[in-house]
């Protein structure tokens, strides 16, 4: 007899199982999408022990006729597809036909359904794939599935469950993602009998947010609206005030489908580049909607992992969406500029990804060619040609009131006060002049030193230089390597203000070593941004009256004021009404 058998139903099942079923999570996610495919508005999950005994979802949906409910447990027999052409077209959640007879092989299941049309509805009992009971039922229109003892006999897969309440977590967590998509859909969850977590169907989504993440956070959010080649982005993304060090808020979904693909990741990272801090990471829910023919999600039974056919397309669309509507966002109850912003998007796009054009390196403004007479740093931050293109969208009537603690600029902008940090805004102005010089390829104009100086450095502070002259030069500095181990600095970028410090490109190289990065972008965003914090006028400096209008004007001038490129804010506002409150409390 040769080795090779074919399998039994049980094993093939028991497989298929492993799959697609690794914990009681996994029986939600697949009952839960086949209910909502089922068009149910109504759906209420149980569990008890984590789901390992006890799992129960009941929909209101069209339920499964009763000639359907026995030919349901099977494998591969689904309602959703007919043939493999439709697999480029469907929207459902589930269509592979798996999951019932998956979770029904593993457990022991009782599913009673009823149609619209039918007088009665219909109960079968399945344990480990096997039918031991069918039956009429009383019951209203839709389905109720029940699923106890999951992985009774697959001994080895339950001994690798976590505990009860790790179990129970993963359950939330996936009801409260796929909740915040589908908005009009009411979700109700139980865990041992326990009301944990409820939303009403009322379809709308900073609802479900204000549930799980709180107040502060719902008051941040900023609509996400955004079409272009036939995909859509909606949702919602977090302003600059939000900023997070993990990705856990961050959540995307494709055709309502909780996904995970490192495109629309990365996408989304260099959108939120320069708003939320380096090192940070921006709070996003966002659903893609698009034709089906455009992805894959066949990768895995799970189908958590997709493939797209034209990942720049899709990468494209994702940043786009993100940073216009960032520029929404109303700063100084400014009024954005929509054409100027998408120039602004566009410019930003091509440089993250290495694709600027030659054309705009002999773009100059007419003012920019102009030598300044003034040795004012701040005054020269931005040119009077840009401040030109952005007097529209950011005339503010502000009253000028003085400065707090000789760090904090106050104005008053009708009934709200505004603080503004001058280190933090002055460098989000010199981030934003240096990183538009350097994209278009345009030296900075350097500081000679009357005298050169040469530095002794180590090894790899040698070989940080040598791999990343060139952003050096193009960032301001003079500099040529003199001998093994030196540099000789013959001049320095001329952005300061007052401090004249020739230890700027030490201090510069400390924390880009400190922070080294392997991408060649991360590496220039960095330093970028160092040279900005380092040459930004500092707390405690004295100002002028007339350096603290050009400050405040540059910073309006700005497509993305709101934060340093750290992530600080530079300007926090406090109402009228908060004081008021402030006042009312004490005299109470």
């Amino acid at each position: 007899m040769g080795n090779i058998v074919l399998l039994d139903d049980l094993t093939i099942n028991k497989i298929a199982a492993g799959e697609v079923i690794e914990r009681p999570a996994n029986v939600v996610k697949e009952l839960v999408e086949n209910s909502i495919d089922a068009g149910a508005d109504n759906i209420v999950i149980e569990v008890k022990n984590g789901g390992k005994t006890f799992i129960k979802i009941t929909d209101n949906g069209k339920g499964i006729r009763q000639d359907d409910m026995a030919i349901s447990l099977e494998r591969h027999a689904t309602s959703k597809i007919r043939k493999v052409e439709d697999l480029e077209k469907t929207y459902t959640m589930g269509f592979r036909g798996e999951a019932l007879a998956s979770i029904s092989a593993i457990s022991t299941l009782t599913m009673q359904s009823k149609t619209k049309d039918e007088f009665t509805g219909t109960k079968i009992v399945a344990k480990a794939g096997n039918i031991i009971e069918s039956e009429e039922c009383g019951m209203q229109v839709g389905t109720t599935i029940l699923v106890e003892n999951l992985f009774f006999n697959t001994p080895v897969r339950y001994k690798f469950l976590k505990q009860d309440a790790t179990e129970f977590r993963y359950i939330k967590e996936w009801v409260q993602k796929v909740a915040l998509v589908n908005p009009n859909i009411s979700f109700r969850l139980l865990n041992d009998g326990k009301n944990i977590f409820f939303s009403n169907g009322n379809g709308n989504i900073l609802d479900i947010i204000y549930l799980m993440y709180g107040k502060e956070i719902k008051e941040n959010l900023l609509e996400v609206n955004y079409e272009s080649d036939n995909i859509k982005v909606t949702g919602v993304i977090g302003n600059t005030l939000i900023s997070r060090d993990n990705r856990k808020e961050q959540i995307i979904f494709l055709n309502k489908r909780n996904i995970k693909n490192n495109v629309l990741i990365n996408s989304a990272d260099q959108a939120f580049k320069g708003a939320v801090g380096i090192g940070k990471y921006g709070f996003y829910i966002l659903n893609l909607d698009m034709p089906a023919n455009f992805y894959d999600v066949n990768v895995h039974p799970t189908k958590m992992e997709v493939r797209f056919k034209d990942e720049d397309k899709i990468y494209k669309v994702v940043y786009h969406a993100i940073k216009s509507t960032m520029l929404k966002f109303e700063f100084l109850g400014n009024n954005e500029n929509e054409e100027h912003n998408e120039e602004y998007i566009e410019n930003e796009y091509e440089f993250l990804t290495n694709e600027y054009s030659e054309k705009s390196s002999n773009s100059k403004s007419e003012n920019q060619e102009q030598k300044e007479t003034e040795h004012n740093i701040i005054a020269n931050i931005n040119s009077k040609n840009e401040l030109r293109k952005r007097e529209e969208a950011r005339t503010v009537k502000y009253k000028y009131i003085g400065i707090l603690f000789r760090t904090f600029i106050i104005i008053e902008v009708e009934n709200e006060i505004f603080l503004i940090d001058q280190h933090a805004a002055h460098e989000r102005v010199l981030y934003e002049k240096i990183k538009e010089n350097y994209k278009k390829k345009v030296s900075q104009n350097s500081q000679m030193m009357l005298m050169p100086e040469v530095i002794n450095l180590t090894h790899r502070e040698m070989e940080f230089v040598k791999n990343n002259i060139e952003i050096f030069k193009n960032t301001g500095f003079d500099i040529e390597i003199f001998g093994e181990n030196s540099v000789k600095i013959n001049g320095i970028p001329d952005l300061e203000y007052k401090a004249k410090t020739q230890n700027i490109f030490m201090d510069i190289l400390d924390e880009m070593l400190t922070n080294e990065r392997t991408s060649i972008k991360d590496v220039e965003e960095r330093f970028i941004a160092t040279v900005a914090c380092k040459a930004a006028v500092k707390a405690n400096m004295d100002l002028s009256v007339q350096e603290v209008e050009n400050l405040i004007q540059s910073l309006l001038s700005l497509n993305n004021p709101y934060t340093c490129p750290h992530g600080r804010p530079t300007t926090i506002k406090i109402d009228k009404d908060f004081i008021k409150k402030q006042y009312i409390i004490k005299w109470i």
